[in-house]
């Protein structure tokens, strides 16, 4: 839950490790948080190849990008 609360709609994020072997990004994906479901744990991104996919925070890496 910590790590929802320093990410903002709007934020850009950039993957660094993700465990779904159904997805097609990589480490080093990058795409912007538009919605953020704290009671699910979950951060949903518009990733820049086109994918929407949520983060689950307890699960995922990722970073978000400095403006």
């Amino acid at each position: 839950m910590a790590l929802i609360k320093n990410v903002k709609v709007g934020d850009r994020v950039e993957l660094l490790d993700m465990n779904d072997s159904f997805s097609k990004l990589e480490k080093g994906a990058k795409g912007t948080v538009f919605k953020i479901e704290v009671d699910q744990d979950l951060i949903w991104v518009n990733w820049d190849n086109g994918e929407k996919l949520a983060l689950l925070t307890d699960m995922d890496k990722f970073k978000v990008l400095t403006k």
